[in-house]
């Protein structure tokens, strides 16, 4: 590429940090208090949560801050498309070498590489970078949970922390819409504004873009447009799938089906009942892949006599309630709409979720782990009537 057009792309993303403006949230908190250590810093997350802005954010707080001067941050989004000829190591090399020998001042220095899998071998090149440059501390940013780990996990080693974040929570999204909610009270005065909020919080999920669209349509469109991104761009081609009619099917069972145990035999059969013979081996796989891209997540059976874990049988969640959304029967079912915020809200404050099966033969929605080993279970309900209390309660007996 053009040595001139290099630099223009830096500067205008330099500028760009400058302008970023939006709710902070405490991913960006975690991020600042972990920058000015030697450690890569690595933002991981589903696509159009929010990785791009958060390392933005953090940049532009460190300058202002004077931590770094502007001239020192090298930033660049490799899904720009002024970028699209970048895609190894070698090429991107000399533009790190052009930044840090013609372009930066003397002093720290700040490099921000945003969606790097996209770069082919791109873990050696930063590794040489950790090593060799004493002053330059590193953010990278993913969206392929296979492409990082694998990376991670070889040349990478010891040499990073890693921050995965989520779509916006409900209380963000009432931050974003300048509604503050600390006491009882609030909630009450708030009341109005909230319900709606929730409502549509609960249809179309918490993917910050979505918050800046005012047309249900346009907002599905969006949604549809992230989900054909995620198959054609994370899956088929850096997997190499041969049959991506197969893996939207997929897809669609796991999304359709939120909430329910889902087998690899079970979707292997629905998908041969449509005239397409597959392997569940080849059914699993592709769920891992569907996996990686961070869009769904699977928790496993706790049983909680017997006091282990069963990987037998899993359960799927969304990343996101406006992508379950897409698909008809889950749209008019509030309870698995409600049933995937609760899960999203125990994802964001455990590291370890199961559903449960008690001895008294009943499940439970959720069991988790806390850090002190102790477990606690939550049950999901729209409602809890007379009627209704004993079938929904009886787990916790």
């Amino acid at each position: 590429m053009d040595k001139m057009k290099i630099i223009s792309i830096i500067s205008d993303w330099q500028k760009n940090i400058l302008t970023v403006e939006g709710i902070t949230r405490s991913y960006e908190n975690d991020l600042f208090r972990a920058s000015g250590s030697k450690p890569i810093k690595i933002i991981t997350g589903f696509r159009r949560s929010g990785k791009s802005f958060l390392v933005q954010r953090t940049a532009q707080k460190l300058v202002e801050q004077k931590v770094y001067p502007l001239k020192n941050i090298l930033y660049l989004n490799f899904e720009d498309y002024l970028l699209s000829d970048i895609r190894n190591n070698d090429d991107l090399g000399k533009i790190v070498t052009l930044f840090l020998q013609e372009m930066a001042e003397s002093g720290k220095k700040l490099i921000i590489f945003d969606e790097i899998q996209l770069i082919k071998e791109w873990d050696k090149l930063i590794r040489t970078i950790y090593e060799k440059e004493q002053n330059v501390e590193i953010f990278l940013t993913g969206s392929n949970s296979q492409l990082l780990s694998s990376e991670l996990g070889t040349n990478l080693s010891g040499r990073f922390v890693e921050i995965k974040i989520l779509p916006f929570s409900f209380k963000e999204l009432l931050e974003f819409k300048e509604i503050s909610i600390n006491t009882e009270i609030d909630f009450y005065r708030e009341h109005s504004q909230i319900t709606p909020l929730f409502t549509e919080y609960l249809m179309f999920g918490g993917l910050p873009e979505i918050f800046l669209i005012k047309d249900n349509k346009t907002k599905y469109s969006y949604l549809r447009g992230i989900i054909s991104k995620v198959i054609l761009d994370d899956i088929i081609k850096r997997f190499k799938v041969r049959q991506p009619e197969i893996v939207e099917q997929i897809l669609h069972y796991i999304f359709s089906g939120v909430g329910n145990i889902i087998s690899p035999s079970r979707i292997a059969n629905l998908i041969q009942h449509n005239g397409v013979n597959i392997k569940k081996e080849t059914v699993s796989t592709y769920i891992e892949f569907i996996k990686k891209t961070f869009a769904v997540s699977n928790i496993d059976k706790f049983d909680w006599k017997l006091s282990r874990v069963f990987y037998s049988s899993s359960k799927y969640y969304s990343i996101d309630n406006g992508l379950i959304n897409l698909y008809e029967n889950i749209t008019n079912n509030y309870a698995k709409q409600l049933e995937n915020i609760v899960f999203l809200k125990l994802k964001r404050d455990f590291l370890h979720i199961f559903y449960g099966a008690l001895q008294n033969g009943k499940e439970i929605d959720f069991v988790v782990k806390t850090d002190t080993g102790k477990f606690k279970k939550y049950q999901v309900s729209k409602t809890i009537t007379e009627i209704n209390k004993k079938r929904e309660l009886s787990s916790f007996c």
